[in-house]
């Protein structure tokens, strides 16, 4: 005979898959993170305190992680255990992130002509003072020349 299953078992499922996919991304948050926090930062080397919002974005990636890996594992918990408060609780607080992203990527975009043109500067005035020459043997000229001749991409992902 076959096995009689509630009628919410499917929602519980699907719930407890969702939950696993919030805290999974958490855990990739928090790996960018640290990526970004402790790895080999040649970026920063090369355009010295222009690019120094890089760490705060690593900062940014771990807490963000961290809160997201909370609330997939509570998700998860109230999916399992089937308590209401729990779920509610996971709810609001995914509501109310997502309203404050929202709100921040508006303001990103109302502002982001203005801070394009700061860090471009900002970048410029780095590069006029620190760049020495084509074959010069310094690191910033080096590094500089590495992402001029193979290109960004080459830059940020080849292992050096």
């Amino acid at each position: 005979m076959a096995e009689i299953h509630p009628p919410y078992s499917s929602l519980k499922k699907t719930l407890s898959l969702l939950n696993g996919f919030v805290t999974v991304s958490g855990m990739i948050l928090i790996g960018l993170g640290l990526s970004v926090k402790y790895g080999e930062a040649n970026l920063t080397r090369v355009l010295g305190l222009s690019s120094a919002y890089l760490f705060h974005v690593g900062y940014l990636c771990l807490i963000i992680g961290c809160i997201t890996l909370l609330l997939g594992l509570a998700g998860w918990y109230g999916a399992t255990k089937e308590s209401r408060n729990t779920l509610f609780f996971c709810f609001l607080l995914m509501v109310i992130i997502l309203i404050l992203e929202i709100t921040a990527a508006a303001v990103v975009l109302a502002l982001f002509r203005m801070v394009r043109e700061m860090a471009l500067e900002h970048t410029f005035v780095t590069l006029r003072k620190n760049y020495r020459g084509y074959n010069e043997p310094d690191d910033y000229s080096e590094q500089w020349n590495l992402v001029m001749e193979k290109g960004v991409f080459y830059f940020f992902f080849s292992v050096q």
